[in-house]
């Protein structure tokens, strides 16, 4: 690994931002991090940022058509393990596994979101240390841009799913490599995207470009709230903002 990449991986630049005591204030106390979905389930605005990221969780649980019999649930870049648990309430009978990059923030999970069908686990999501065909779904909350690189884990995706399984993701195009973006993770159009998930062996079923309702209402909230440099970055870097149903075809 190159030293720019280690420096890109080091869990204390994650948990830097995830703690970060101004983006925890806006937060409040839902333990998200995310951009948000600024859309209520009627099509409404949303207008707060913890609404909006717990918006975001609900609209991947949507999303999903097969959560209806589902009995192994991963969450891959679980953050804080706050949609972990939301993905507990979601699939009733399902154990749930929370999987993040980061020793703190999974020792922070464990703590506040564990249960008796949630467990949490530090992992790198390009080697997830799970049986061949043993999940039925997977969530990546805004997290799979990191991934380095975030090829790899789709096909830990599709080694790791049933036959039918399935992969849901929001996840973020970018302009240029930023310092959370490696610049292996080059995909810049759906097509790109695509046609990454097909060669990593996965069927795309549907994506979508969602960018309006979710990266620029939390890029208008971080200059509300007077994180011009966030809110810039996101505005010159983000191209695109993706909602991802694939499934593993078997």
């Amino acid at each position: 690994m190159s030293s720019e990449c280690a420096l890109r991986l080091k869990e204390s630049d994650y948990d830097f931002a995830i703690l970060h005591p101004a983006l925890r204030r806006l937060f409040g106390a839902s333990d998200l991090y995310n951009y948000g979905y600024w859309r209520d389930a009627d099509g409404g605005r949303v207008t707060t940022l913890p609404e909006a990221a717990a918006r975001l969780v609900q609209l991947h649980v949507e999303t999903d058509p097969g959560r209806g019999n589902t009995r192994r649930v991963l969450d891959v870049g679980c953050g804080l393990g706050a949609c972990t648990g939301m993905f507990a309430a979601a699939y009733p009978d399902a154990e749930i596994t929370g999987v993040n990059y980061s020793a703190r923030q999974i020792a922070h999970a464990e703590r506040y979101h564990g249960g008796p069908r949630i467990n949490f686990r530090q992992m790198d999501a390009t080697a997830l240390d799970f049986p061949d065909q043993s999940v039925d779904c997977i969530h990546a909350v805004e997290a799979a841009m990191h991934f380095n690189p975030r090829r790899r884990f789709f096909e830990e995706a599709r080694r790791v799913l049933v036959p039918g399984g399935r992969l849901i993701l929001t996840d973020v195009l970018a302009r240029r490599p930023t310092t959370f973006i490696p610049a292996a993770n080059n995909e810049s159009t759906i097509s790109d995207y695509a046609r990454t998930l097909v060669e990593t062996g996965l069927q795309p079923i549907d994506i979508s470009d969602v960018l309006a309702d979710t990266a620029a209402p939390f890029a208008k909230a971080m200059h509300d709230n007077a994180m011009h440099a966030y809110g810039r970055a996101i505005e010159e870097d983000v191209s695109g903002y993706l909602l991802v149903h694939a499934v593993n075809p078997g």
